[in-house]
């Protein structure tokens, strides 16, 4: 009798067995079991594995799935090697989405597409940062220089106009290894948040609003921010699911993240395809379309697929 196929649920060596003695902890594991449940139901088996471990038999997997390798960005370079390694075609979300979805040059791409993006110039390495050229086309007083790959606010700046050029020295030195991007900071980021909403198998399934801490602008909880449920309006689910559209080959799951301009428009600010957090403790039944997305990828490419090595 053939067994039931083996889904391999990437995470980092920190959430393989942690202490469930911080919220945060809890809420990971809250989530994969919800996940794990869900794949459960649909006949798969799962496997929890850290990207970064040397014992892990890749071919053995049937499908992989990256779920929570949030420290992809402060091991770049052994990530790449990680994901060039693995079996490309077992990969969900497709492996060429994540190469295009770990830069954010992607935001480009998506305006290019008549999507309403955050503004956003690239910095390349190595180049002269000329930041008050870079952005004298744009009538912002407040400006947000990053990393183009990162995550959790890494070297993430807010600068008023009048001091980008006394930033560029520093920016100088940080210019010597990687891309950097500016962009206009959106003030509504402080007085209402940023939206996330969860897309599945192109459907939008549900969101949460992310707050500042008072006195700061970052919406991460690591400077203090707050996640809340939201219930997205029709117009937004449509962006949500307009966004991902645009995108090929399509994302089997999406977070797209919302900012409202002083028009009042939205406007994405990111779309993560990589290892999202999908919030799914807000929406559990979310978790259940998670896996009826992630299945009807699985038996669209089958036959793409090369067998795994175990009996």
């Amino acid at each position: 009798m053939k067994h039931s196929e083996t889904i391999y649920l990437v995470t980092e060596d920190r959430y393989i067995q942690p202490k469930p003695d911080k919220p945060y902890v809890v809420n990971i594991f809250r989530e994969e079991t919800l996940v794990t449940d869900a794949l459960h139901t649909l006949g798969y088996r799962t496997k929890r594995v850290s990207w970064s471990d040397a014992t892990v038999k890749w071919d053995e997997a049937d499908w992989i799935v990256i779920r929570t390798t949030w420290d992809y960005f402060d091991r770049l370079p052994e990530f790449k090697l990680w994901l060039n390694r693995i079996p490309k075609p077992k990969i969900i979300n497709p492996f060429t989405l994540l190469q295009w979805n770990i830069d954010k040059h992607y935001l480009n791409d998506l305006a290019k597409k008549n999507l309403s993006v955050v503004p956003t110039k690239i910095i390349p390495k190595g180049s002269v940062a000329n930041l008050l050229e870079r952005v004298a086309e744009w009538d912002a007083s407040e400006f947000i220089i990053k990393p183009t790959i990162a995550g959790a606010a890494r070297l993430t700046y807010r600068l008023k106009r009048d001091e980008l050029t006394s930033f560029e020295p520093k920016l100088k030195e940080f210019l010597a290894h990687e891309d950097f991007i500016i962009q206009p900071f959106v003030a509504n980021v402080i007085s209402f948040g940023e939206l996330s909403l969860m897309v599945m198998g192109g459907e939008y399934t549900h969101g949460v609003r992310k707050q500042v801490k008072r006195g700061d602008f970052r919406v991460q909880d690591d400077f203090g921010g707050t996640v809340e449920a939201y219930q997205a309006s029709k117009e937004e689910q449509n962006l949500a699911e307009q966004v991902v559209a645009q995108i090929q080959p399509q994302p089997v799951y999406a977070r797209v993240d919302l900012l409202r301009n002083d028009a009042g428009d939205w406007m994405v600010s990111e779309v993560e395809l990589i290892e999202p957090e999908l919030w799914f403790r807000f929406s559990p039944d979310a978790a259940t379309e998670y896996a009826a997305a992630i299945q009807r990828y699985i038996n669209q490419n089958h036959a793409k697929k090369p067998e795994s090595t175990h009996e």
